[in-house]
């Protein structure tokens, strides 16, 4: 009689390399995946920000047809930036300590409330009954560098020059320019890279 050795019916278990091929793989897919989340995020930041800025132009080319002036017109005979602190954003949303600029208390601007508070505001109006700031949706460090910068055309002679440090070219038949210094809250040079601006910008 012939005896045969059966064979083994165990499944052989993954080898150590197989088991590292298997991690990296994953590591690679999840890596991709965060990277694909993070882009659709600063994404969704990079449209906040225009929506806003659009909004924000509007509501100063609606303020001067109102009262053939700017917000702020006190401020410079020339073309001037501003920030979209309490003294900008006060008149434009019609706020009691802007009766001044704007007596009829119109609300110009529209746009939604903040997130967070204080020094973590960002990404919308932070407001109370008598001050109001607009914010960016980047957490900067500092909370100025959230701010939205304006450049407005106080000489009303159709044409806006650009600030120096963004290459201070001049937009004709502009009354208002809107920008923001982005991710990394700095401007001028290669920290131009990721400014959203309310115009069509020429690299």
């Amino acid at each position: 009689m012939i005896h045969t050795t059966p064979h083994s019916t165990r499944r052989r278990g993954f080898t150590l390399v197989e088991l590292l091929v298997v991690i990296a793989i994953i590591a690679v897919l999840a890596s991709l995946g965060f990277a694909m989340f993070n882009t659709a995020i600063e994404n969704a930041k990079k449209t906040s920000a225009r929506v806003c800025m659009g909004n924000l132009v509007q509501a100063c080319d609606a303020f001067y047809e109102e009262y053939q002036a700017l917000p702020m017109a006190g401020t410079s005979a020339i073309d001037a930036e501003q920030t979209t602190n309490n003294q900008l954003m006060a008149p434009l949303l019609g706020l009691q300590n802007a009766i001044s600029e704007n007596p009829k208390r119109m609300a110009f601007f529209e746009f939604k409330s903040a997130k967070g508070k204080g020094q973590g505001a960002h990404d919308g109006i932070e407001r109370t009954e008598n001050r109001a700031e607009l914010l960016g949706p980047w957490l900067n460090d500092q909370k100025t560098d959230r701010h939205y910068r304006v450049m407005l055309n106080y000489d009303y002679d159709d044409q806006l020059r650009e600030p120096q440090s963004l290459g201070n070219e001049i937009m004709f038949e502009r009354r208002v320019l809107v920008y923001h210094m982005g991710k990394d809250g700095k401007v001028g040079g290669k920290y131009n890279e990721d400014n959203i601006y309310s115009w069509n910008k020429a690299e």
